[in-house]
């Protein structure tokens, strides 16, 4: 079964870091060849839209992944097996796109009688990524379905094979159209993404429909039971971007005489923490199904799993804290520049921000196990209680604390936030079920990222060769390590 999970997650991640890359590379174009204003634009219409989708997203990737998982629901016909995933797949499905066409009439009304979005080059726009948006719930939708029966590796291949259309697309814009007519390369741009959604969606299709037949099916009393359960879910994950972004916001507001300089070196760090902090979340759906079986039974395979993946989560980011803290600021240089380590006219950098951001990542991976089991035993209503306190405290700390010490306490406020979700939450899944830590494993791991710091740092301070020759070898050399000694440990 692990080995089962683990290569479902090894395939997210690895499919993460490839459209990572293709991403970077495709946003590097983007800002050499498009003017301020285009690229704004750019971000602009995305941004909106994002608003948008999430109200019509309402967290069904993770609910549908459990329901497919639970046994059948008495508001289904009582047929167990593939009739019963097809019903919750059409459901859903419908659910999802009847949402979205009632958004975006919103969408488009609100665009229409804002000043900075009632253009025709902009509604065009809007309009183009509103069929994105759609096509990418849809998708979202198969991909659920896949992921709670382990099959994610072939979204490897039909996500990369998107991306690569994209970059293929906007390549053949920027160096045809972008010369003669700058309004029509952002209207072509938006249509490449289009395309490449389109391409990724229809592949995953095509995969999904050979386990399960895809189609529209309306059940009123279901779907009320699945808007009812989800929507605690949604405003829990809606109050966590809050607290998550809200310091940004705060900091555009409460510092505006250095504003751009504290957003851009605490935003360099929260980026790329923002990207590694999908992991967790590869693997916690990939046990997601098996969770929710057990939950069913409350056996001693219930407390095996959840230890067990309380021993992943932990080591594999200890071990992430302990390597990128010992090279932040060479990651730093190779995303950023030398500016953002030393910059002129504030007394802090994204160094000093990336060390606090990074324990955020620990506390956030042990929480999520938690949240999970709120998840797959059916009490998401409480995380919603949890957010909302979380959401109140880091709003209310920041604005007492980001105009003495600007950013590097806006970082402190989202770690102590993230501390208290994983108390709090921890606190309220034993309740649910009697779980303890594994003591002395997590004081082996402590000591074992201890000495590769301590070794590392030596290393480094005394014989240093070349700064992506560091990162290569030691990450290899201690990933390897570290992962033989963890492996031994989590198999006793």
């Amino acid at each position: 079964m692990f080995k089962k999970i683990a290569s479902n997650t090894i395939t997210q991640v690895i499919s993460k870091i490839i459209t990572a890359i293709i991403s970077i590379f495709l946003l590097s174009i983007l800002t050499k060849y498009l003017s301020v204003e285009g690229f704004w634009l750019y971000s602009k219409i995305f941004n909106y839209l994002w608003i948008f989708a999430f109200l019509a997203d309402l967290g069904l990737y993770t609910i549908m992944i459990r329901e497919i998982s639970d046994h059948p629901h008495p508001l289904l016909d009582k047929e167990r097996g593939m009739k019963y995933t097809e019903k919750i797949v059409w459901n859903i499905l419908t659910l999802r796109v009847g949402l979205w066409l009632i958004i975006i009439f919103l969408a488009l009304l609100i665009a229409y009688f804002l000043p900075w979005y009632n253009s025709n080059l902009e509604l065009i726009s809007i309009f183009i990524i509103w069929i994105f948006t759609l096509i990418s719930l849809m998708n979202s939708t198969f991909l659920a379905y896949m992921q709670s029966q382990l099959k994610m590796e072939f979204s490897l291949f039909s996500v990369v094979a998107g991306k690569i259309l994209n970059l293929w697309l906007v390549l053949s814009i920027v160096y045809l159209f972008f010369i003669n007519n700058t309004q029509n390369s952002i209207i072509y741009i938006f249509v490449s993404a289009l395309f490449w959604i389109t391409l990724n969606t229809f592949l995953n299709y095509w995969y999904a429909k050979k386990t399960c037949k895809i189609k529209f099916r309306f059940d009123f009393d279901y779907i009320k039971y699945i808007f009812r359960i989800s929507l605690p879910y949604w405003i829990a994950l809606f109050l966590s971007v809050i607290y998550f972004k809200i310091d940004i916001i705060l900091l555009s507001i409460m510092e505006w005489e250095k504003a751009d300089v504290s957003i851009a070196l605490y935003s360099l760090p929260m980026k790329i923490i923002e990207v590694l902090m999908v992991i967790s979340g590869f693997y916690l759906n990939s046990i997601l199904p098996k969770l929710s079986k057990l939950f069913e039974k409350w056996n001693k395979e219930l407390q095996k799993l959840l230890i067990i993946s309380f021993k992943i989560l932990f080591s594999f980011w200890i071990i992430v804290f302990t390597l990128w803290s010992l090279f932040r600021n060479n990651v730093i240089k190779i995303i950023g520049n030398s500016s953002y380590l030393d910059p002129i006219n504030h007394i802090y950098s994204s160094s000093d921000a990336f060390l606090i951001v990074l324990a955020v990542l620990v506390f956030n991976a042990i929480s999520l196990l938690f949240i999970y089991i709120f998840i797959a035993s059916k009490k998401q209503s409480i995380l919603l209680k949890i957010n909302i306190f979380i959401t109140i405290f880091n709003i209310i700390w920041n604005i007492i604390l980001i105009p003495k010490y600007s950013f590097v306490w806006a970082g402190i406020i989202t770690l102590i936030s993230q501390i208290l979700l994983f108390l709090i939450s921890y606190y309220y899944s034993r309740r649910i079920i009697k779980f303890s830590f594994p003591k002395i494993f997590i004081l082996k791991i402590l000591f074992i990222s201890g000495i590769i710091f301590i070794i590392t740092n030596y290393l480094l301070q005394n014989y240093s060769i070349w700064l992506y020759f560091d990162i290569l070898i030691y990450w290899i050399i201690w990933t390897w390590i570290y992962s033989y000694l963890v492996f031994r440990e989590i198999k006793k």
